[in-house]
C-alpha cells in the first residue's frame, strides 16, 4: 500500500535549500508528515542561458540576501528580469541560481504498514520542477552594514518585474510562476497595520552562499582567553594562528577527556603519577604540541591550536577549499584531498569492545622512528615511555576547517567571516 502526500511548495523548498547553505542536498517538504526519507532532492538546474555575469558563483561573496524565487512557466525569464532591474535601477549586485526539485521517486515513510512492510509513499503530482532564485551578493560578512542596508532596501522596494495585475491574479494557477502567489500574499499583507513601508520582497532574508561548503564558515572560536592560551611559550611554536592561509585540514583532535593511547602498542604505566599531576587538558595540549613538532621534523606544514576543551593538529595552508564545476558541484582542492587520504584511517579493521572499527594511522609510523630522537637514546624504559607518547592516533576522517584569525572584535570569533545570527 502506498500513501500520498501533498505536493510541497517550491517556494518553501527553495527557501529552505538556500537557508540551509548546503549545496544540492535533500530538503524536507513541510506538508509531508511521517516521512523517514526526505521527499525530494535539489539538483543543478539549467544555467546555460543566464546573461553573462548573472549566474551565481563561489566568488560572489560568502554572504547573500535571498530576494525572491520563481518556478513554473516563464520562471527563468522573470528571475533574469528581476536581477537585471535590481542591478540597473537599484545598484544591487543581483545573481541567479537554478535548481531542479525531483518529485518522481517513491519515498520511504516512517514506521510500517499493517502487513509489517516498510511504508512506501509518493508525491501526488509526480514531476520534476525547476526553480530559480534571485540573490544579492558580494558581501564579505554577515555583520557588514552593507548587507543590512541591502536587506532593508530589498524589503522596501517594488520592482516593476514583480508588478502583477488583477487579471494575472484571476488567471493564476498552480503551474504559474511563484511570484504571482507571493504577490497575492503581499497584497494581503499590505492591508495589515504597519505594512506601508514593505514591498513584494518583504520576506527577503540573509543567507550563506550555497555553492560554498559548510567548512568555509566554521572556525574554532577565538576569544581573548583562547588567544592568550595559544601565545604561551610551549604552544606558540607552529601555532595555527600563524597559518597564512584561510583553510587547513584538521588531522587530529585531542579532548580534555583523552588519555595516552598506544593503539595496541606496548605501553608503560610507570608514569601514572606524572599524569595525575597535570590536568587532562594539559595532556591533550601536550599531545597536540608533540604531534605538530614531530611532523615538522619531516618537513610537513603542521600546526597546533588549543581552546577551552580540546587541542587540534592541522596540516597545510590553503586560500581556497576548492571550486565548483559547470554543474555547480563542489570539489575539494587536490591538496586537501591528498592530506585527508594520507592521514585518514587505513584499510585495515581493528577488533575492539565496539566490534570491528577502522584502524587509525599513528604518528610514530608516519614520522618514522628514525626521525624521533627520543626513541633512539636512553634506556629501554625511557624509550618505551616515549614510544607510547608518539603512538597517538590521527582522526579516522580528517576534515577541512577555516583558520581562526585574531581580530580586534569578539564578534568575528565564531566563524571565518562573522557569526551567523540567523
Amino acid at each position: 500500500m502506498k500513501f500520498q502526500f501533498e505536493f510541497p511548495s517550491v517556494r518553501s523548498l527553495f527557501s529552505v535549500a538556500i537557508a540551509a547553505s548546503l549545496p544540492f542536498v535533500a530538503f524536507e517538504a513541510t506538508s509531508s508528515r511521517g516521512l523517514a526519507q526526505q521527499p525530494t532532492k535539489a539538483i543543478p538546474g539549467d544555467t546555460s542561458t543566464f546573461p553573462n555575469g548573472f549566474e551565481l558563483k563561489q566568488d560572489n561573496g560568502p554572504w547573500l540576501v535571498h530576494a525572491m524565487s520563481f518556478d513554473g512557466y516563464n520562471a527563468k525569464k522573470q528571475a533574469e528580469q528581476l536581477a537585471t532591474e535590481l542591478r540597473r535601477d537599484f545598484k544591487l549586485q543581483a545573481y541567479c541560481l537554478a535548481k531542479k526539485f525531483d518529485f518522481t521517486q517513491p519515498l520511504t515513510g516512517a514506521g510500517i504498514d499493517k502487513e509489517g512492510n516498510t511504508r512506501r509513499m509518493k508525491v501526488r503530482d509526480r514531476k520534476v520542477v525547476e526553480g530559480y532564485a534571485v540573490l544579492v551578493g558580494d558581501f564579505d560578512s554577515i555583520d557588514s552594514p552593507a548587507i543590512t542596508d541591502a536587506l532593508e532596501t530589498i524589503k522596501r522596494i517594488s520592482p516593476k518585474a514583480l508588478a502583477t495585475t488583477n487579471a494575472d491574479l484571476q488567471n493564476a494557477n498552480k503551474s504559474s510562476s511563484v511570484s504571482v502567489n507571493d504577490y497575492r500574499k503581499f497584497l494581503s499583507f499590505k492591508k495589515s497595520k504597519g505594512a506601508e513601508q514593505k514591498g513584494p520582497m518583504y520576506i527577503a532574508f540573509t543567507t550563506r552562499n550555497p555553492l560554498l561548503p559548510e567548512e568555509y564558515y566554521k572556525a574554532p572560536e577565538l576569544d581573548k582567553f583562547v588567544q592568550k592560551l595559544n601565545q604561551r611559550k610551549e604552544y606558540s611554536e607552529f601555532s595555527l594562528l600563524d597559518c597564512p592561509g584561510k583553510f587547513t585540514v584538521r588531522v587530529a583532535v585531542f579532548s580534555g577527556q583523552d588519555t595516552f593511547e598506544s593503539w595496541g602498542r606496548a605501553s608503560s604505566s610507570s608514569d601514572q603519577n606524572d599524569k595525575d599531576k597535570v590536568s587532562q587538558l594539559d595532556l591533550a595540549a601536550e599531545r597536540a604540541a608533540l604531534s605538530a613538532k614531530a611532523l615538522r621534523r619531516i618537513n610537513i606544514e603542521a600546526y597546533q591550536f588549543h581552546d577551552q576543551t580540546q587541542s587540534y593538529v592541522t596540516v597545510g595552508s590553503f586560500d581556497s577549499l576548492g571550486s565548483a564545476d559547470q554543474a555547480n558541484r563542489f570539489t575539494y582542492d587536490p591538496g586537501i584531498v591528498a592530506i585527508m587520504k594520507q592521514y585518514g584511517a587505513t584499510s585495515q579493521l581493528t577488533r575492539s569492545n565496539y566490534g570491528l572499527t577502522p584502524t587509525p594511522r599513528l604518528l610514530v609510523d608516519l614520522v618514522g622512528q628514525r626521525n624521533i630522537p627520543e626513541l633512539n637514546q636512553g634506556d629501554e624504559k625511557s624509550k618505551l615511555k616515549w614510544f607510547t607518547k608518539y603512538s597517538v592516533a590521527f582522526d579516522i576522517k580528517p576534515a577541512p576547517m577555516a583558520v581562526p584569525k585574531a581580530t580586534g572584535s569578539k564578534i568575528y570569533g565564531g566563524s571565518l567571516l562573522g557569526i551567523d545570527r540567523r
